[in-house]
């Protein structure tokens, strides 16, 4: 396996948008065409030499110690794979993101850290067919982008710029992307007391119905009332 590159590196995400429905489309065939999209993917990555650091399912992973190459990578397998002519009038579409930034090198071989959720959240949040960089990508690389504004990602404290690709054989056009501006942490603590205000209405209600019925086994068994309001002595 080729070394990862240390220090300041850019990170592509990928996957395939739809995959499921694909597999149930496709069947027997799906296996060859994930294998292709692989391996148009890796050709891309190897074009910018970048490394793949994991492939698992429709996903991959890559490292590039050159933004622009990344950037160059992820340009040239979107119009592969859109040229490329899938079984059955297929459409493949992969959704990507960059992100430049230092993630810490692991002992197996590999990535960890903020760094690496970042790029995953972001390629999380995009559409097949779609780039996505963010802020630290965008200005590294010196690519082309539309601005797309600030969005927070999931489990991210703060919002990211987002940009979006734009180059020569890319589409430019894509829904919203897959995320809520606001950031989870402002509306938890809203969802967090209205929880706690549920929980305690149903308490006493549940508290009051079981008073209820041994109120009522209680004066069954002893023929007599016990302390049920609106309840007078038997005579």
């Amino acid at each position: 396996m080729t070394e990862l590159p240390d220090g300041t590196v850019t990170l592509l995400f990928s996957d395939i948008e739809g995959s499921t429905a694909l597999l149930k489309r496709l069947g027997d065939g799906w296996p060859g065409v994930l294998e292709r999209q692989r391996t148009l993917l890796r050709e891309a990555i190897d074009a910018g030499d970048g490394v793949v650091v994991d492939c698992q399912g429709d996903a991959m992973f890559a490292a590039f110690r050159s933004a622009p190459a990344a950037v160059s990578a992820a340009v040239r397998a979107q119009t592969h794979m859109a040229r490329e002519a899938w079984p059955d009038g297929t459409a493949v579409r992969v959704r990507m993101a960059l992100h430049t930034g230092e993630p810490h090198r692991t002992e197996d071989g590999g990535y960890t850290g903020i760094d690496v959720v970042r790029a995953a959240r972001l390629c999380a949040a995009g559409h097949g067919g779609q780039v996505l960089l963010t802020e630290a990508a965008r200005l590294v690389s010196g690519a082309e982008t539309i601005d797309l504004g600030p969005a927070t990602l999931p489990d991210m404290d703060h919002p990211e710029r987002i940009s979006q690709l734009s180059a020569p054989g890319l589409a430019a056009s894509f829904p919203p992307l897959r995320t809520n501006a606001a950031s989870p942490l402002e509306t938890l603590g809203d969802r967090d007391d209205d929880l706690e205000r549920r929980i305690d209405r149903a308490g006493q209600t549940l508290e009051r119905r079981i008073n209820e019925r041994v109120a009522d086994v209680l004066e069954k068994a002893l023929d007599a009332p016990f302390g049920k309001p609106g309840k007078g002595p038997k005579t």
